[in-house]
């Protein structure tokens, strides 16, 4: 069983770029906090905050409605009209303050044209009508998209990015899917924000769910050559090869990509030296490589930048997993202080590498009574802590669903069981990892059974397959040091 898998990563992720309009109020808020590129008239501006912070935003309206007809050259006035009447649209869903709006915002941009605070707040506005479906939205948008700066368009989601959002949502509210809808819209945002990492990361992902590796990795690529300063395009990368890696179905088997995946984040790292995301990830790969040293490393920094409880438990299963017993236990002694749960798995874990049965015994039934549904791991683990320990979980098993999640799993039980014989369960495994788990519960059943000869063997050869990051491994170390094999 692999620890650690990329799925149980349990350091805080840092956000990833949005699709998604995070709503005008929000935006409006952000783009004139500050009055410098705000159209100016000579006269005292009114803040954003003050309009959202008055007594009644229709009668901030009716007051800058006046002020217009007395004034109907200031720009000025026509942009904290269309910002109240924005506030409104918000507060009250109207779609008719939502045009009015509008229509002051290209009163700005009559009298001051090519505003950037203006063409951005009506670019947001003409983006959302995409997303929403609207009709000539993209026409609108692309028109505004095209007079913004370099710098400002980098500040906002291309118009294909509202495309594209629109047919996701619109394909899974039917449940018809169209991919090349989808790439097609991707392809055109690219070609739009070709600096942006956002439309690249996206449909990357989209050929990576499709297992298309090379295409993925060749979109990514191509990105990271247009934006050479964008770490969340070399975390992609380094994410796509560590999803080929385990697509092949043991990624020990496929070193060459653990290799590139590890070289891609450390690309990454110094783009965002303080993501334990990247410090998390690298500290897996490296252990899988056997670069324990530096997987510790990374682990320590990891818990340096988010001393969480489970970054801390993470720490301490690396260092049990290699043997380090005694610093694996005041790592989980502090992370228990910071609040680990006590049917984490770590705990049982850790007991069970160290060979401390009566301690993993009253931990796993923490984490059993945590559980609905259970692996076929966690059904073994009970009959194998249960036997150490001297104790019965079979009546807590009864009551639990247990869960195949491949094929393999099911020749697993099927075994455990003596429903598989031994040698149909060894030609059902495939490579590196399926054999660690063979070997390893083929010389369990040894050890039992009193087969010390058949049992030193079959766990010398689960060490032997190198998976470093399989639980089998530090438990057939602790058996076979039980049986004089040092």
């Amino acid at each position: 069983m692999n620890l650690f898998q990329p799925t149980q990563q349990k350091s805080t992720q840092r956000q990833r770029p949005q699709l998604l309009s995070a709503g005008l109020l929000a935006a409006v808020l952000m783009l004139v906090s500050g009055c410098s590129q705000q159209p100016h008239t000579g006269q005292a501006a009114t803040t954003t905050s003050t309009i959202i912070a008055g007594a009644s935003v229709s009668t901030e309206i009716a007051t800058l409605e006046a002020e217009v007809e007395n004034s109907p050259n200031n720009a000025e006035l026509y942009y904290k009209l269309g910002l109240a009447y924005i506030v409104d649209a918000e507060k009250n869903k109207s779609a008719r303050s939502r045009e009015l709006a509008i229509k002051n915002f290209r009163k700005v941009l009559q009298l001051v044209p090519g505003n950037p605070a203006t063409l951005k707040l009506l670019y947001n506005i003409y983006y959302e009508d995409i997303v929403a479906g609207k009709e000539k939205a993209f026409t609108k948008a692309s028109h505004i998209f095209n007079q913004l700066s370099t710098a400002t368009q980098m500040e906002v989601n291309a118009p294909s990015l509202g495309v594209f959002l629109h047919n996701y949502l619109a394909q899974q509210k039917s449940g018809k899917k169209n991919l090349p809808e989808l790439y097609s819209a991707l392809l055109a945002a690219i070609h739009e924000q070709p600096a942006s990492d956002k439309a690249y990361i996206q449909l990357a992902k989209m050929y990576r769910e499709e297992n298309y590796f090379p295409l993925a990795l060749a979109t990514l690529k191509l990105g990271a050559e247009q934006i050479a300063d964008s770490g969340d395009l070399y975390e992609a990368i380094a994410n796509t090869y560590e999803a080929r890696a385990e697509a092949s179905g043991c990624s020990y088997e496929t070193a060459d990509y653990i290799g590139d995946a590890i070289h891609f984040y450390q690309q990454a790292v110094p783009l965002a030296p303080e993501s334990a995301e990247l410090h998390y990830a690298l500290a897996r790969l490296y252990l899988d490589q056997d670069l324990y040293q530096l997987a510790l490393h990374e682990a320590s920094i990891l818990v340096e930048l988010e001393p969480t409880a489970e970054n801390i438990a993470f720490s301490a299963q690396n260092y049990s997993m290699l043997g380090k017993e005694q610093t694996a236990q005041t790592l989980l002694a502090q992370a228990k202080n910071q609040g680990l749960p006590a049917s984490d798995s770590s705990y049982h874990e850790i007991y069970m590498n160290s060979g401390e049965w009566m301690k993993a015994a009253l931990s796993f039934t923490d984490y059993l009574q945590a559980k609905k549904n259970i692996s076929v791991y966690d059904a073994i683990k009970a009959d194998i802590i249960g036997q150490q320990a001297d104790l019965d979980f079979s009546a807590l098993i009864k009551k639990k669903q247990l869960a195949f999640n491949s094929e393999w799993e099911a020749a697993i039980f099927a075994f455990w069981t003596n429903k598989l014989t031994r040698t149909q369960f060894q030609q059902t495994a495939k490579n590196r990892c399926e054999r660690t788990e063979y070997f390893f519960y083929s010389g369990y059943r040894d050890y039992r059974a009193g087969n010390i000869s058949a049992a030193r063997k079959n766990f010398s050869a689960a060490l032997q397959q190198n998976t470093y990051r399989f639980i089998e491994r530090p438990l057939a170390r602790h058996f076979l040091t039980g049986l004089g094999v040092k």
